[in-house]
């Protein structure tokens, strides 16, 4: 399939800020919408971001956010479709997303956490470059009315590679970000893919099963135990992705669930299920996740990982002209 990259971001573009998962806090989602009006973009609320839909946990019905994600890229004055959040929710409206539309309008789409599916569909189903990384809510922090905002480096950094039509060369942790660690040395280079770890697994099986097939694979996760992660990587192996990668690159998990029993440690994990593929290059604690840090990853773009000197880089421009 073409691959299709979205134009890049300039100041002045319009930016839709859309709920395609969970209903937007609003103190959190208005600091964030404010802060990019503020760096010179016009900034556009979907349907049922702009109204606050909801539905239980979810931002309004189905029919309701795949009708705002869509019309999103439908509309010739939006350049850029930005999540306001994650949560829950995306998976609902994969049946219901009309993918010849965004393929005949290459925009950004950048969000994370629950989004994971909407960007394997989207890449998959139309060659769509996407990008996993910070909510529009998540500049705010957790406590947005009391605390200043703890996101801002964050869209900050995404704003910046948003608007390099170049190739972003090396993804660094920031100097507060945690130490990247070897799992097994080695170098691989592949279309880099990947996102939240249980977004994958729930979607084995499905039209949108993700194809790691000589694929750089990135992985994260949030609320899970010891014992999820090594479920869930044991998931992968079983349905043999992880053996088809060409190299693994491992997250941040945060907040982890804790068990009453005793259990292994996070890297006792790691080292045990991605440790026996000896062939796959793979190395840890990448700041692309829940965590305070959130890189921005091109999905779908060559790029390179050595794991021996831990470093992932970005070979291809993500973003046309």
């Amino acid at each position: 399939m073409k691959l299709l990259k979205p134009a890049r971001l300039r100041k002045g573009d319009t930016i839709c800020v859309v709920s395609p998962s969970s209903f937007s806090e609003p103190f959190g989602l208005g600091q964030g919408v404010n802060y990019l009006r503020s760096r010179g973009y016009r900034v556009v609320l979907g349907e049922c971001t702009r109204n606050l839909t909801r539905t239980g946990h979810i931002a309004g019905k189905d029919e309701a956010r795949a009708r705002e994600l869509v019309g999103a890229f439908a509309d010739d004055s939006i350049d850029a479709v930005w999540c306001s959040r994650g949560g829950w929710g995306a998976m609902r409206i994969l049946d219901l997303v009309d993918f010849d539309v965004i393929r005949k309008n290459p925009k950004i789409f950048i969000g994370y956490s629950d989004i994971t599916t909407l960007h394997i569909a989207m890449h998959q189903r139309t060659g769509l470059v996407t990008f996993h990384g910070p909510s529009i809510e998540g500049y705010a922090g957790d406590n947005p009315e009391k605390d200043p905002p703890s996101g801002k480096e964050n869209i900050d950094r995404a704003l910046s590679l948003l608007s390099k039509a170049e190739p972003w060369g090396r993804i660094d942790n920031p100097p507060a970000g945690m130490l990247l660690r070897t799992v097994v040395p080695g170098k691989a280079k592949g279309l880099i893919v990947g996102g939240n770890l249980s977004m994958i697994v729930h979607t084995l099986g499905t039209d949108d099963s993700i194809d790691t097939d000589g694929k750089l694979l990135f992985l994260e996760d949030v609320f899970v135990s010891e014992y999820d992660i090594e479920r869930l990587l044991t998931h992968l192996h079983l349905a043999r992705k992880l053996q088809m990668a060409k190299g693994i690159i491992f997250g941040q998990v945060s907040t982890f669930h804790k068990r009453d029993e005793p259990t292994p440690s996070l890297e006792d994990v790691i080292q045990d299920r991605l440790g026996i593929l000896r062939n796959i290059p793979s190395f840890t604690g990448l700041c692309c996740g829940h965590g305070r840090h959130r890189l921005v990853i091109p999905e779908g773009v060559k790029a390179s990982m050595d794991a021996t000197n831990p470093r992932l880089t970005v070979e291809e421009s993500p973003l046309g002209k």
